[in-house]
């Protein structure tokens, strides 16, 4: 199981990430299948080391990454459905996080998650332009952004740095989503998502604490 999950997945994962890079350059042909299948080998391979209480943890936030990405990817609809998937996602990651710091909270994450979630609540409730289709991706970006900064401060360790960086690159890939959606960066943003979004999904799926080693 050590010799598939840091030999062949690796390389599988990057097949298919080299293969619907080339069909969004060349728009030879619609690269969404390739993309889930992508992510479905991170959850197949994730549930495969789900050992211990952390590698289930994070199995488990990946099963929600895929049903997100069914309806943001695939279906391309239910937006608010998707992006609240993503939000699950980041809240099971935010777990992660806590049982890593031995149980230790760390106070200007949650100050940071508590003050995002007051503010999209009263922009809610006082502003008639802001609706749910913003406050939640608000809310979910922020939750990504303080569990990435709260991934980098872990003691050092092989595992944590994956998870670190997976989360950095997770922040790469909302940067071009909303970059996209806005009309900015061209067609570097239409690529740069699944540019930086599968190796993100991949180093979190290497970072898993499978034997209960020090991460």
């Amino acid at each position: 199981m050590s010799f598939y999950r840091e030999k062949v997945f690796p390389r599988l994962a990057e097949a298919l990430w080299l293969l619907f890079l080339f069909l969004d350059l060349t728009r030879m042909a619609d690269s969404t299948p390739v993309k889930f299948a992508a992510i479905c080998l991170c959850l197949v391979t994730a549930l495969l080391g789900a050992e211990s209480p952390d590698a289930g943890l994070v199995a488990l936030a990946l099963c929600f990454t895929v049903g997100a990405d069914w309806f943001l990817l695939v279906r391309n609809d239910h937006y608010l459905l998707g992006t609240g998937l993503f939000l699950v996602v980041q809240l099971l990651y935010a777990c992660r996080l806590f049982r890593l710091r031995g149980g230790a909270v760390c106070p200007r994450g949650l100050a940071l998650r508590a003050g995002g979630l007051v503010l999209c609540v009263l922009l809610a409730v006082r502003s008639s332009w802001f609706s749910p289709l913003i406050g939640l991706p608000l809310f979910y970006f922020l939750s990504l952004c303080v569990n990435a900064a709260e991934a980098f401060a872990l003691p050092r360790g092989r595992l944590s740095r994956r998870f670190a960086w997976g989360l950095l690159l997770f922040i790469g890939c909302d940067v071009c989503v909303g970059a996209w959606n806005l009309g900015l960066l061209g067609e570097f943003a239409r690529v740069g998502m699944w540019l930086f979004y599968l190796p993100s999904q991949v180093l979190i799926v290497l970072s898993q604490n499978a034997k209960g080693v020090a991460p």
